[in-house]
This record gives structure tokens, sequence and C-alpha cells, in this order.
């Protein structure tokens, strides 16, 4: 019988999505497990999977269209199976609420193939401007290709690579400024005057309802929280690190300093279970495992992958992890596996330069540790006046299910661990 496709449940706390784009038309064969169509959380947008292998059928959603979870989006049926009677698909349609319009060439019908469509979607390029030579009009390879080459002589490499960074249409760039090479500086000066027109367009603006989700779920988290701070003794942390460096350099592995504090973190977290999970409000459900959710910064705003059984990792296993979901959240790769299931959010700001801050939970979970920068400061060392590398712990909790007290020993342990860090096994 045809396999529904269904909107998919990324997190406890989202009960609709909205339909980006369908990456697979009706009546193209698909895979299971090969990329179906995206949605647009209060993270990400993100590639959902065909759950099974067959032929894409009565697609029941339009894209730009807001969608409850676990709701029929789609059919998947074999080569040789009949569809259901109308009356059944109907049934099966979804109550929902278009939102604001997409762009035009995201409601395209671009008939691509999927090595194409992951090239130009690599390459920041409109498929629609494409000229295809594949079978039936279709958008292959070559074509992508082709239209690289083409803009290669009017864009530099690194202008191109500056550009997808920033989310900046290079080609409509290239198109203003005819007849000369777009180069590096091009970019970084129409970034300058695309955040200036924001700031100025910002004023008296209404929010979007991407931003008035974030908004509320935050909103939610602050009402409830309460935040301690400790500062610590990073010294031995400090030079811990700089040994791993040197001992892992043959296997080309660069541990930081978030690495040392997510095998820190998740080690406390078994120690003291009482924080690590969830509460959505009536329910309390603590974990026996650590998912630590990692505070990721990227051109289209903050996102919380999972590092997976943290508890369980060395240095070497969670350096690589780390590696890969930055990675991913940088090139919109993250799947809802990758997001889904945090038990406690590890946030450092060490590279802005920030000292402290207070970190916002991330609901439902009922736990965040921020970590700011490592610094050389005056302090008293076995009774002595020395330079220390000195490091500022900011915990914030669900003060409705956690008491300060619980709190503030596992702050004061995770303390511990950084100042005694030698408990660390990297090998």
């Amino acid at each position: 019988m045809p396999t529904q496709v269904l909107m998919p449940p990324l997190s406890q706390t989202l009960e609709t999505l909205v339909l980006v784009e369908w990456l697979k038309q009706s009546g193209q064969p698909v895979t299971k497990g090969e990329p179906l169509f995206l949605v647009e959380s209060d993270k990400a947008t993100l590639e959902v999977e065909a759950p099974a292998s067959g032929v894409v059928s009565a697609l029941l959603v339009e894209p730009g269209t807001e969608v409850r979870v676990k709701t029929p989006i789609a059919l998947i049926v074999q080569p040789d199976e009949a569809l259901p009677p109308a009356p059944a698909l109907a049934a099966g349609l979804p109550s929902r609420r278009v939102l604001e319009p997409l762009p035009p060439e995201r409601l395209q019908r671009v008939v691509a193939s999927p090595r194409a469509r992951a090239q130009a979607r690599a390459a920041a390029i409109d498929l629609a401007a494409l000229t295809p030579t594949g079978p039936g009009g279709m958008i292959v390879a070559r074509d992508v290709a082709a239209a690289l080459a083409q803009q290669t002589a009017r864009i530099s490499p690194v202008a191109r690579r500056t550009a997808a960074a920033e989310g900046i249409d290079v080609d409509s760039l290239a198109k203003a400024h005819p007849g000369r090479r777009i180069l590096r500086a091009d970019v970084l000066s129409e970034v300058e005057a695309a955040h200036s027109a924001k700031v100025h367009a910002a004023v008296g603006q209404p929010l979007s309802p991407l931003r008035q989700t974030i908004a509320e779920r935050l909103s939610r988290s602050a009402a409830v929280a309460v935040t301690l701070s400790c500062e610590v003794d990073a010294t031995e942390l400090v030079a811990l690190r700089q040994k791993a460096i040197l001992d892992l350099a043959a296997e080309k592995i660069r541990p930081t300093f978030t690495d040392f504090f997510a095998l820190i973190v998740a080690r406390c977290l078994l120690r003291s279970p009482a924080i690590n999970g969830t509460f959505d409000g009536t329910r309390l459900n603590l974990c026996e495992e650590v998912q630590l959710s990692l505070a990721i910064d990227t051109h289209r705003g903050l996102v919380t992958p999972v590092l997976r059984h943290s508890d369980l990792a060395n240095l070497r296993a969670a350096a690589a992890r780390r590696t890969a979901l930055v990675e991913a959240a940088a090139q919109q790769r993250l799947t809802p596996a990758d997001l889904a299931g945090g038990t406690f959010t590890l946030t450092n700001l060490g590279r802005q330069r920030v000292d402290a801050f207070t970190p916002i939970i991330n609901p439902p979970q009922i736990g965040v540790l921020g970590t700011g920068r490592i610094r050389p400061a005056p302090a008293v060392h076995a009774g002595q006046l020395a330079i220390r590398q000195r490091l500022v712990l900011s915990l914030t909790f669900d003060h409705r299910v956690i008491d300060g007290a619980p709190a503030a020993r596992f702050l004061e342990e995770v303390a511990t661990w950084i100042e005694e860090p030698h408990r660390i096994w990297y090998g």
C-alpha cells in the first residue's frame, strides 16, 4: 500500500513547520534515505529524507505552507501500485496556513538531478537560470559545471566563497558591476551596505513568523531561569590542551577548548543527573545518557546540534564529532536527527572575547552552561601572586525543577574538573 510521507517532529516544542521546497516532483522515482523536501524550523532549514523507495505521488502541500507535525504531506507508491480513491486522499489533506510568500525562484518547478542540485546549492547557483541538457529537460551536473566555468571569469573564487558564507547574491553583484571582475573587497562592501540597510529597515518593523517563534520560546525560558556564575583557574587546562594538540597532530586532530568543556560537562552531568533532561511544563524527563547540544553560530543564526553519547566519548572522538557538526551547520547540511534529543546545552563565547554572559535555556531542556574567554590575569596561587589563566562559567537552570543548591554543586564540580583536567583521558 502507499507510504505516507509525514511532516517530521523535529523537537518536543515545535508543533508546526514550514515546507520550503520539494526536491522531488510527482511522478519521479525516489530511493529511501534520499532527500525529499526542505523544511524550516525555528533554528534552520533542513533536508528531510524519503521514508521509502518508490514513485513520488500525490503531493498534498505546496511550498510556503505551514503544516502541523505528523501530518501527511505526500504519498510514495510502487511503480505498479494504484493510488487510493480521491476521497481517501482528500481526507489526508492537512489543515494549513500559508505564510508570507517565498521568493519566486523557490517556487519554480525545476527538474534537476540530485548531484546537480547539490552542486548548485554548494556554489550558490540558481537552478532556474540554467539551460538544461539532460533527458526530458533535466538539469544535470554538466550544466552546473558550465555555469561555474562561465562565472569564474567574472568572479574570483575567494569572492564567491565569501559571498556564500555571508549570504550575498554574487551573480546580482556581478550584474551591477558589468565589465569588471568581482573581488572579495566588493563582496565585503556589499555585506556592510546590507547590514546598514537592515539596521535602518528594522526600526518599527514587525517580527517575522520565524523570529516570533524564537522570541516566544526564549521568553518562556527566561521567565523561570536562574543563573549562577563562578571564576575558575584554567591554567592547567590550557597546558593540557597544548599537549593534546602535539599528541594528536599526526592524526590531524586539533582539539579546541569546547571539546574539553564538552567532556567535562558530560562527566559532571552523569554525577548530577537532576540537571540532565527535559521539562515540558508538566512532566520532568531525566536522562541516563548525556546528549549534549552544542550552540553553533552560522550566518543564518544559532543552531544547536547534538553531540551524541557525550559521556562515552574521549577527546579524539569528541573533536571529530564536533568538527563534523560545525561543518554541517556551516553548509546547512544538518538533519532533523542532528538537532533532536538534546538533554543539556553548552555554549562557548570565548572566541568572541566575551568574559561572562547569561546563557539562555534551550527548551525543553532544563540547563545550559556558558563559558567565556580564557584570559591571563593576576591571581593568588599557592600563596603567591601570579599571572594565571582565568575563566568565568555561567550556569542557567530551570528553577521550577531544580533548586539552587544542587545546581551550585554541579557548577562547582565542573569548575573542579577544569582546574584539575588531568582526569580527562584523551588517548
